[in-house]
Formats: C-alpha cells, sequence, structure tokens
C-alpha cells in the first residue's frame, strides 16, 4: 500500500485531506508540529509522498531538508499552493497542488507521484543490475586473459576463485581438485573461521556430490576423504565471527569443472543472502572458463613428466653406450696386439692362408674399434665431454693427411681421391683433429658408397656467406656474416633421394637399399661430424640424386677477434656447468675499465677471454661460480661506480650451459654481438 504524510498546522484542514486520500486505498499520516519529530516520522513511516502546506512555520527550510533526506528514496514531494501564491523553493520540489483542494485533482496528482517513485525506483534497480552485469562482464574478460597467461594449476585455480569471489561476494567456497598423480586436493575459502566440524561436513559434502554425478558409472577420478588434503584459506575481514553447520543451510550453487570427457574437480558456493539468476550464468561461464586452460595445464605437464623421463632414458642409454664402448675396447688392444706378433711370426712361421686370415682378423678388429670409437664420440657430444683445443690454423695439412691416408684404400677399390685447395684458402679457429675427424667420416662414407671405378674428389676454398645456398642446409647456419671455408668431398656414388637426405644425420641412421644392407655400418660418422660442425659454428649441405653420386660441403667461419669470442662462448656453453659473460660499455671519459677487468675479473678463472670493440668490452668466464659472481657485482662493479667523475654504463649477464644452443643465441643477443 502507497504511504502518504501529511505536512500542515491546520489540524481540521489535514484530517479533511486525509479522509479523501484514504477513501482511494492509501494509507495516511498527519505529522507531528516538530520538524525534529517530523524527521523521525519519515524515517519510521518511510512514506511515498509528503505533502507540505505552504504556510507551515518554516516550510522553505522543512522542505529542503525533507528533500535532502529523501531523495535517495525517490520521496516525492508535493506542495499545497494557494492559488497565484508565487514561491522562491517551488524548485526543491517535486510538484503542487493548488488550494482551494479539487478532490479529483489532489487523488490525480497523488496517483501520479506514486507512479513516479515506482518508475524511478525501478529505473534505478535497473541501473543497479546493469552496473552489476558490467562489472561481471570485465571480470570476465580479465579472467579470460588471465587464464591464457598461465599453464601454473594451483594459479587457475586461484584465478577463479578470486574472479567468483569478485563477482558473487560468496562467503564459502568448497573446491574439490583432482590430480592425476593421485594427491587430491580440497581448497576452502571463507570469509571467516570454519568449524572443524564444518570442515569435515564440507568434505563429506563435496565428495557425495561428486559421485552422485557418476551414479550407475566409473569415477574419473577415485576419491574418498582420507586421502583428501584440506587446505584453508581465511579472507582478513572486520567480521569477527566463524561459520558452523549452519552454513550449510546458506544458498548454493554447484558445478563440476571439466571439459568434454576430461574431469578436473568440482566446485560449490555457500552464501547467506539468495543468488540470482546472473549470478548462476556467472558462476557457470567463470568454472567453464577455467576447464580449458586446465586441460592444457594437464597436457602441458604430461609433456613435462614425458620429457624428463626421455631425458633420463636419454642419459641412462648414453651412460650404457660409453660403459659398453669402453669395456668393448679395452680386449681389443691385446686382441690386435696378439694379431700384430702372430703375424710378425715371432712365434713362428705361418702359412699364406694363415696371414690372409689374421689380416681379415686384423681388418675387422680395426673396423670395430672405429665403431667404438663412433660411439664414445657420441657419448661425450651428448654429454658435453668432449674435448676441444681450438687455435688459429691452416687446413691444408689436414686435407693432404686425409687424401694420402685414403689413397690406399681408394686404390683396392679403383677409386680415385684428388685435392683441390685454392690459393685463397684463409686459416680458421678450430680444432684440427675434430676437422679431420669430419672429413674422414665424409671421405669413409663415400668410399663405401661410390663402386668400383669411380671417383672422389676433396676440395677447399674460401666463399662469402651471402653465396651459401641456405635451401642446401640442414640446420641454418649460426648468424655470423663474412667469409668462410667451405669443404668439399664429391663422390660418383649411388646418391640419396631428395626425401632421405634430412635423415643420414640422424643417430644409426641407414638408408635402406641393397648396397647399404650389404656395405652395413651402425650409421654414427654423419651424426657426429653434424655435431662437431656444431660446436664450430659451421653447418653443412647435401647436393645429391639417386645412381649419379653426392656432394657433401661444410662451412666454417673465417675468424676474426669477433668471431673467436663468439666460438668461445659457445664452446664454454657445451663444456662448462656454468658460464658468466660481462658486458661493460664504457663511457668515452672512463679510461679505467682495463685496468679493473686485468686487476679483478681476470683473476676469476685462467681460462677468460676477452674482447673489446670500441667502447663495449666483454669478458667470458667459463666454469663461474655463484661465488665469484657475488664478487663480480659486489666488488668489482661497486669499484666503478664509486668513479663519481667517471660515469659507466655496466650490463652484467649471465648463462648456463644450454645442449640444444638457443642459450647461445639468448646470450648474442644480450650482448649484442
Amino acid at each position: 500500500m502507497s504511504k502518504v504524510l501529511i505536512v500542515s498546522e491546520l489540524s481540521h484542514f489535514e484530517q479533511k485531506i486525509a479522509e479523501e486520500i484514504k477513501k482511494n486505498g492509501i494509507e495516511c499520516l498527519l505529522s507531528e508540529k516538530n520538524p525534529e519529530n517530523i524527521m523521525r516520522q519519515v524515517e519510521i513511516f518511510e512514506p511515498d509522498i509528503i505533502l507540505i502546506d505552504t504556510n507551515f512555520e518554516n516550510c522553505e527550510i522543512l522542505t529542503k531538508q525533507l528533500k535532502t533526506k529523501t531523495q535517495q528514496q525517490n520521496v516525492q514531494i508535493l506542495l499545497l499552493l494557494e492559488k497565484d501564491k508565487e514561491i522562491d523553493f517551488l524548485n526543491f520540489a517535486d510538484g503542487f497542488v493548488s488550494t482551494p483542494i479539487c478532490k479529483n485533482i489532489l487523488i490525480h496528482t497523488i496517483n501520479s507521484h506514486i507512479k513516479i517513485k515506482k518508475s524511478l525506483e525501478q529505473l534505478g534497480e535497473n541501473n543497479r543490475e546493469l552496473a552489476r552485469s558490467l562489472y561481471q562482464l570485465n571480470v570476465l574478460y580479465n579472467t579470460s586473459s588471465q587464464f591464457a597467461g598461465t599453464l601454473d594449476k594451483d594459479k587457475l585455480y586461484n584465478i577463479m576463485l578470486e574472479a567468483l569471489e569478485k563477482t558473487l561476494s560468496f562467503d564459502i567456497s568448497c573446491a574439490l581438485v583432482f590430480s592425476t598423480q593421485g594427491d587430491n586436493k580440497l581448497f576452502i575459502n571463507s570469509l571467516c573461521e570454519p568449524t572443524e566440524s564444518l570442515k569435515e561436513a564440507l568434505a563429506l559434502r563435496v565428495v557425495l556430490e561428486y559421485k552422485n554425478l557418476f551414479e550407475n558409472q566409473p569415477l574419473p577420478h577415485k576419491t574418498d576423504l582420507e586421502g583428501i588434503e584440506i587446505i584453508k584459506n581465511v579472507k582478513p575481514s572486520h567480521i569477527q565471527n566463524i561459520f558452523d553447520l549452519r552454513a550449510l543451510n546458506y544458498d548454493s550453487l554447484f558445478a563440476p569443472i571439466k571439459v568434454g570427457e576430461h574431469f578436473f574437480g568440482v566446485i560449490e558456493l555457500f552464501r547467506k543472502t539468495p543468488f540470482t539468476k546472473e549470478d548462476v550464468t556467472c558462476f557457470q561461464t567463470i568454472v567453464h572458463q577455467v576447464a580449458l586452460p586446465l586441460r592444457s595445464a594437464t597436457l602441458y605437464e604430461e609433456i613435462k613428466n614425458t620429457n624428463i623421463k626421455l631425458e633420463k632414458l636419454e642419459r641412462l642409454k648414453s651412460d650404457f653406450v660409453s660403459i659398453v664402448s669402453h669395456e668393448l675396447r679395452t680386449p681389443l688392444t691385446p686382441i690386435n696386439n696378439s694379431l700384430e706378433i702372430v703375424l710378425s711370426e715371432q712365434t713362428g712361421p705361418i702359412s699364406d692362408d694363415a696371414k690372409n686370415f689374421i689380416n681379415m682378423a686384423k681388418r675387422n678388429v680395426t673396423r670395430l674399434s672405429g665403431i667404438i670409437e663412433d660411439l664414445l664420440d657420441l657419448s661425450r657430444v651428448q654429454t658435453g665431454k668432449l674435448d676441444f683445443k681450438y687455435k688459429i690454423t691452416s687446413l691444408v695439412p689436414s686435407l693432404e693427411l686425409i687424401q694420402k691416408t685414403f689413397e690406399q684404400v681408394a686404390a683396392e677399390k679403383n677409386i680415385n681421391i684428388t685435392l683441390n685447395i685454392s690459393d685463397t684458402l684463409k686459416e680458421v679457429y678450430a680444432d684440427t683433429h675434430r676437422i679431420e675427424q669430419i672429413i674422414s667420416n665424409l671421405v669413409t662414407n663415400a668410399l663405401k658408397f661410390t663402386p668400383k671405378d669411380g671417383s672422389i674428389n676433396i676440395s677447399a676454398q674460401k666463399i662469402n656467406e651471402k653465396d651459401i645456398d641456405k635451401n642446401l642446409l640442414i640446420k641454418p647456419i649460426c648468424a655470423i656474416e663474412g667469409d668462410y671455408i667451405k669443404i668439399s668431398v664429391k663422390d660418383t656414388g649411388i646418391g640419396i633421394k631428395k626425401e632421405d637426405v634430412p635423415k643420414i644425420f640422424d643417430k644409426f641412421s641407414q638408408i635402406e637399399n641393397s648396397l647399404t644392407r650389404n656395405i652395413g655400418g651402425v650409421g654414427l660418422g654423419l651424426s657426429i661430424a653434424k655435431q662437431l660442425l656444431d660446436a664450430h659454428l659451421g653447418a653443412i649441405t647435401v647436393e645429391s640424386k639417386e645412381n649419379e653420386g653426392s656432394d657433401f660441403s661444410f662451412y666454417i667461419p673465417v675468424p676474426d677477434e669477433r668471431k673467436v669470442f663468439i666460438m668461445d662462448i659457445n664452446h664454454a656453453l657445451s663444456s662448462c656447468e656454468e658460464v658468466g659473460v660481462i658486458h661493460i660499455k664504457e663511457n668515452p671519459n672512463c679510461g679505467f675499465i682495463d685496468e679493473i677487468i686485468k686487476e679483478n675479473l681476470i683473476k676469476l678463472t685462467k681460462k677468460s677471454k676477452e674482447y673489446r670493440e670500441q667502447n663495449d668490452y666483454y669478458v667470458l668466464l667459463p666454469d663461474i661460480t655463484q661465488n665469484a659472481i657475488d664478487f663480480m657485482e659486489k666488488s668489482v662493479l661497486s669499484q666503478i661506480q664509486k668513479q663519481d667523475d667517471k660515469k659507466c654504463d655496466i650490463v652484467f649477464k649471465k648463462a648456463h650451459t644450454n645442449k640444444d644452443g638457443k642459450e647461445l643465441l639468448k646470450i648474442l643477443d644480450k650482448i649484442n654481438i
């Protein structure tokens, strides 16, 4: 029922108006004469309309006070105004009724303003709902962005709970979260401290609700109360209270957290005030939003665990290969020595047939030794234990030695080996033993797959990086511009199918055809060659046509001071557990960096390398320890910063060993080399 409060000093006048208003089913109350009492009446009676006689004492002040007090409730202020009377405070009222009063006009005016009040209340409610919906949409949008930014399950659940708390203002949340490892957790978030009995009841309730979802069906995750870890989180609140079992009677929302057939948990919210339809929609949207990122996080976790297992298996395999290779190599030495003694007839004369069989045995011992050495090299490369001794050197002696070494073997198949070395050939920064190993592997393969009366050509020349056909590279060349030395081994052998070219550099790879099956081998030579080239920042290309021959070419950068420094970083990353790289950008006014470097940094390790490029000073520190890093930061850098009159910009970088070489590229990017 609508309510009207009449404010007038004339009691008979108030009574007459009240009677007319009550006839139309409107509750009516006559006001007190004291303004303070009128204010209390307004608070208690909560009228829809206040009808004020303008002849009331201090009417202007009272009208302004009532308008201010009741504005938020949209109470309509109407003035009883004598005809043709002008007042200054009419703008503080919502309308007026002229006196003498016409009953019909009075009732119509009151009814109209009652409708206006209800319309304003509805508009206010709509505005509040709209504001709340906009807020919820904004939270949903931000939550969606947060979900996309992590693959951590715990973070995803926390983001979900935070979004639900912002949009729904729940009192208690209870989330049962399943893990593939079986360590299921129950997260209880609460505004007040829950009692122990409530925690137990929540755990029991959520487990039963989860099981009810799969009535007469197998459960996706086995669970019971004993196997659940309860994690409680009470939000800081001004409310000094506790939640007991009565909280179970609060209004609640329940939903499974799943996507398709993948089930991750269940969640239930409790709130003392009822949830609206909009709350239900928002709740279901947020729970649905978190399911897909959880699926991605689960897949990521599975992939990560699988990779860890594979890495462990790879290490075990490498260790096994290394141990077996060592064990096989140990008896080969006395076997070979025994054959040499017998062949030299120190133990007595032997027949020609016996010599042939002994020589056959020696060749197979040598072949087996080569296979074992390849296995050991492969194991050393994979574990970063293959030692390199880099120096500036010419490759001409190595090329000539290889030609002479293989000439006799080639002559047995009537294969001609030629060597062409360009006059422009430059020196390289390399381990000559390892480069010889690469070339030997390529020539050995060429001899294996080149029929009798064929030819093999070994060539060496200088070439610019721009002239290298990048489409033929097995692996992209390191981003070092300038000149390279190109070593090629070209044969007239059986060739390789285009689709088989990438396979030949895989470990233990053999291209299937009748000739390769007859020749045999374990398929390690090219894999080792490729990894040795990686250590030299080199690359390899293959050009081949089936039944027409193959051309294997590899490239090593022609060194300058900058390239040598980069190669030293690369070698350190592949062979040291921790590598320090310092970059000091010197202001031209400094002039003391050299002294500080020599007195402090270089002392940290005997293997340090330095490179200077204008005002940039770079120091490489292999095998550096954490204490040394602290020393650099606290001692060396502090010394530089003390030079108030000589300003310098200091940049300190640190990197760890990374077998795939990506860490090197990160370092090179950071130090701008």
